[in-house]
């Protein structure tokens, strides 16, 4: 979105009215209504809008007597700038394309406008059927997409060149159209995220890519993506034994990400401590179920046995951290306490609240933070792909979700803020309005 001040017209009596004023009158309503859109919603179909494999028309001449045209249903869609597509009756379009390669064409509508054709000019806002061999651009709708192939291997796989339908529509093959990419009307969401990771291993990669799929459907106002620049995105991630194999050179990039905002995740994997862990779990729930005026001598066992091992714990965990520590004395940045998560801390507490985190593989995840630096102890990037060889109750698998968009949304809003700190004020322009100056010249 592009920020400019808006101007309205200031009119007075016996003020003649010239065409410009009356277009900035008009426009200045526009562009409140765009503002406002874009500031709230992403475009998309409102309703209708269906797509058919279509009869061919009687007046299509020899060369577009194929089985490739397309009905498209009446219906509404709005555009990203809030533009409405009003479709009022059914149209048809003709599929033209002859690729010499595999490609993937897409149908889409854009808004338009017209000038009819009546004695005084009136704009008619319209609409453009397009298709195209590229995705959808930000002011264009997608009503569906299909593969195509080459005419000689489209005519052995498939012994026709047309359109069909697809037999499957969450499976559509070559020449079938796909309408699984159809986007609705949705609230724009209100922060972005981008995450990186320093080792090249697939299953990083693959659980964060399941993450930020899960945010449509679990916290829509936050919306991310996978991004190749550590340094300029919000939340990185690194294995804990790359993390201990990184020369001078390395650590000052993860060092500047810090220092710019970003949040690193360290993620370790220690079954010893893990089981610590789910000791201290197990003792915390059974204690606090048996809480009485009159503690026995059981109950006095049991709450000492919890604090030598909450004490194993933090000596295990300072063990890990060890190496963070030398990292941020290297780069000059705090990292004072023990890291403990306390109940009020953002990842803990926003935008899902978490008593106890959850438990993966047997194990409950452990976690500590410093600032923007974060030890997770536990396999909590594989929880999020769920993988098959796992046996994770839907429970458990939320958890890990809920636990790692919490991660997300304090990354996104640290590095905001954190930019907020840094903005270079000098350039800032402090308008002088006519109330102001008058009240300086006062003085």
């Amino acid at each position: 979105m592009t920020l400019s001040p808006l101007q309205r017209l200031q009119v007075d009596d016996g003020m003649l009215i010239t065409a410009d004023h009356w277009q900035l009158a008009h426009q200045y309503h526009r562009q409140r209504q765009t503002i406002h859109y874009e500031s709230l919603h992403k475009g998309g179909i409102v309703s209708g809008l269906g797509v058919s494999v279509g009869p061919i028309p009687e007046e299509a001449s020899n060369r577009y007597r194929q089985p490739r045209w397309l009905t498209i249903q009446p219906g509404l869609a709005i555009d990203n700038q809030g533009n409405p597509i009003v479709v009022a009756q059914t149209e048809c379009c003709y599929v033209s394309a002859q690729p010499t390669k595999q490609i993937t064409i897409y149908i889409v509508l854009r808004h338009s406008e017209r000038i009819t054709q009546s004695g005084v000019g009136v704009v008619q806002e319209a609409f453009q059927i397009l298709e195209k061999d590229s995705p959808p651009q930000v002011n264009e709708v997608e009503l569906c997409r299909l593969v195509l192939l080459p005419e000689a291997e489209a005519n052995t796989r498939l012994s026709h060149t047309g359109v069909t339908a697809p037999q499957d529509v969450f499976k559509p093959g070559a020449h079938e159209l796909d309408l699984r990419f159809r986007q609705p009307l949705r609230s724009q969401p209100q922060k972005q995220v981008t995450v990186s990771g320093w080792s090249g291993k697939a299953h990083v990669r693959k659980g964060f890519s399941s993450l930020l799929n899960s945010l449509q459907g679990l916290y829509p106002s936050l919306a991310g993506e996978w991004s190749t620049n550590l340094i300029a995105s919000d939340l990185g991630h690194i294995p804990h034994a790359e993390f201990c194999r990184l020369d001078r050179s390395e650590q000052r990039q993860l060092g500047q990400h810090l220092q710019q905002g970003g949040v690193l995740i360290i993620e370790a994997t220690n079954k010893a401590l893990g089981e610590l862990l789910q000791v201290e779990a197990e003792l915390s729930k059974a204690l606090a179920g048996s809480k009485t005026q009159q503690k026995s001598d059981l109950q006095h066992s049991a709450e000492q046995e919890l604090h030598e091992i909450r004490s194993c714990i933090q000596a295990a965990a300072e063990g890990l951290a060890q190496p963070l520590r030398a990292f941020m004395d290297e780069q000059q940045l705090p990292m004072e306490g023990n890291g403990e998560l306390v109940s009020e801390h953002p990842v803990r507490s926003h935008p899902f609240l978490f008593s106890q985190l959850p438990m993966l593989t047997e194990y409950p995840i452990g976690l500590y933070i410093w600032g923007g630096l974060v030890l997770v102890i536990g396999p909590l990037t594989q929880a999020w792909e769920a993988p098959s060889h796992w046996s994770m109750s839907r429970e458990t698998l939320r958890g890990a979700q809920e636990l790692g968009i919490n991660l997300l949304h304090f990354a996104a809003r640290r590095r905001q803020m954190q930019q907020f700190l840094n903005a270079d004020t000098a350039k800032a322009q402090m308008p002088l309005t006519s109330d102001r100056s008058s009240q300086e010249a006062s003085r």
